[in-house]
């Protein structure tokens, strides 16, 4: 017998044995797996290192957002407003003759009588409102043109209709209703700036009208 008998060949001794490609082939898919969720691991890291800056639990704002309405449609009606009316002047009568207009118009008055935080206010009027009453402050300002809304501590939806110096009428009820349906652009969100509460208290040098309502 041969002593090379057996040697290189398979094991029918016919041939020399053949390498199998299936341990190959699975060696390769490991080593592209291993790669793989080595790259998937690095993007990773990268994309969570550039928001470990921000705080946890933090979000991007709300944005503030624009939008159009038909403020006649919208906002509340006169019927369902209850107001204060104020004299901040000295003018006399001039609360009571507004609130009579304001009551013909719809409007629910409460109270008649001097600005209660006797201050001057130089320009047409104030609307003072609380977070409940602003449509209802946004509404009364079509018909008192040329008022500023002042927010303040109240928590239900009356307002106060306080009259300045520059008032001199309530605006006529046709140029209200032109502008109720005149389309408006609302800024709306929780990323838009809210109007900062005004102080309850009288502001230093202000002179208290002398009573006229």
């Amino acid at each position: 017998m041969s002593m090379l008998s057996g040697q290189g060949l398979g094991p029918s001794g016919d041939g020399p044995r053949r390498r199998h490609p299936v341990t190959t082939t699975i060696i390769v898919v490991l080593m592209m797996a291993v790669l793989f969720g080595a790259t998937f691991g690095i993007v990773r890291l990268l994309r969570g290192s550039g928001s470990d800056s921000a705080s946890p639990g933090a979000s991007s704002p709300a944005p503030c957002v624009t939008t159009t309405v038909v403020p006649g449609v919208a906002l509340p009606k006169p019927g369902t407003v209850t107001s204060n009316v104020y004299n901040a002047t000295n003018r006399a009568g001039l609360a009571k003759r507004t609130a009579a207009d304001l009551g013909s118009r719809g409007f629910k008055i409460s109270r008649v009588a001097n600005d209660p935080l006797g201050r001057a206010v130089a320009g047409v009027a104030e609307i003072r409102y609380g977070t409940a009453g602003l449509a209802n402050a946004q509404l009364m300002k079509y018909y008192i043109v040329g008022a500023v809304l002042v927010q303040d501590a109240r928590t239900d939806a009356t307002i106060d209709v306080v009259l300045g110096q520059k008032f001199k009428a309530v605006a006529p009820q046709a140029k209200v209703d032109a502008a109720l349906k005149k389309p408006t652009p609302v800024a709306s969100g929780a990323g838009c700036v809210s109007p900062t509460p005004s102080a309850s208290t009288k502001p230093a040098g202000s002179a208290s009208p002398s009573p006229s309502a």
